[in-house]
């Protein structure tokens, strides 16, 4: 189908998904000590999370590059609000509700331990721990760290979209705005970093890989938008979020497995040589769990370390994990594979 007319038949559907629209939120604890609490319960986590420390360190995340050296190419925290962009606008299409799948885009990828996906994977061998992953931390962060051990407050459907973004973490009977958030995260990382890989460094690729991507549109909006498109169309027909049987979909789902042959290519770090001694400077220090510590370190914070000669106290508390250490006591021990969502 001409991209145009994709585009329109997709806009023909607008809302289509009105009625399985989540229109209430609950939290864990009901009472709100903000003074100004805010009638939409999703509009306030998204305030909460803005405003979040874990927020406010992805800059300082890898997204596929660490420390990148133009400004244009994407961190973690660009990353995050394209999603939340991606998100807003699919999930106004399909009728669903744009606060919550909003304030879970922006919160989805604050469980990040330094490095991405390569230091989540080396964390998780040094763990011994192969189900420890950032979509778990991201609920355990924002209900255990944050506030000095107090938590945010975030609704229950905010949490589980959060952590229900990636890998195998979906499950029948979640939002469909959790499920739209796993599709938008997809689209958006996908194009952004064909933009980011191919078009602005240049990276040599298959014709295949090219094709695929010129069918989705030759601008990165363009892309995203056909995307959208074909998810809004295929959830139509679904009665659900779904973006898995359509030719579009599985022409997608190709795409995908094609930049994932990519990635091992552009990014050829040997995240051990870092995190290892910063581990074991924690280890040393006894001041915390080590393993926490070092998740909720950024980029920055373990290049400094592991580069100092002199890891003492000092060049800890220049780090942006140093102020929680005085309320681990109180908060006690962290599982960093459970989530802590059965409530």
């Amino acid at each position: 189908m001409e991209l145009q007319a994709l585009w329109r038949k997709a806009d023909s559907l607008r809302g289509c998904l009105s009625h399985l629209k989540t229109t209430q939120g609950r939290r864990r604890y009901p009472v709100d000590e903000d003074p100004l609490a805010l009638t939409d319960p999703f509009v306030s986590d998204e305030a909460k999370l803005l405003s979040s420390k874990a927020f406010r360190v992805m800059d300082d995340k890898t997204q596929v590059f660490t420390q990148p050296k133009t400004p244009l190419i994407r961190s973690r925290k660009s990353h995050v609000l394209e999603v939340a962009a991606c998100s807003v606008v699919a999930s106004e299409m399909l009728g669903l509700n744009t606060n919550l799948v909003r304030a879970a885009a922006i919160g989805h990828d604050i469980g990040h331990v330094p490095f991405g996906h390569q230091g989540e994977s080396w964390m998780a061998k040094a763990m011994n721990r192969p189900e420890f992953c950032h979509e778990v931390m991201a609920p355990i962060i924002a209900q255990k760290i944050e506030r000095k051990g107090q938590g945010l407050n975030l609704t229950f459907e905010t949490l589980e979209a959060m952590m229900r973004h990636s890998g195998n973490t979906a499950r029948e009977g979640m939002s469909q705005e959790a499920w739209t958030l796993r599709h938008t995260d997809k689209f958006t990382y996908i194009f952004h970093d064909v933009n980011d890989i191919i078009v602005r460094m240049g990276y040599p690729v298959r014709e295949e890989l090219t094709a695929l991507i010129d069918e989705f549109g030759s601008t990165q909006r363009e892309r995203t938008t056909t995307a959208i498109a074909g998810l809004v169309i295929e959830s139509a027909e679904a009665g659900k979020v779904s973006f898995e049987e359509s030719e579009l979909g599985r022409k997608f789902k190709r795409l995908r497995s094609l930049m994932y042959e990519i990635y091992p290519c552009v990014t050829q770090q040997k995240v051990c040589y870092t995190m290892e001694p910063v581990l074991e400077c924690l280890r040393q220090m006894k001041i915390g769990d080590p393993f926490l510590l070092l998740a909720l370190m950024t980029d920055k914070d373990a290049i400094m370390l592991a580069a100092e000669p002199m890891k003492d106290m000092q060049a800890f508390r220049s780090t942006a994990v140093s102020e929680i250490v005085p309320h681990l006591k109180r908060i006690g021990p962290i599982d960093l594979c459970d989530p802590g969502l059965d409530w």
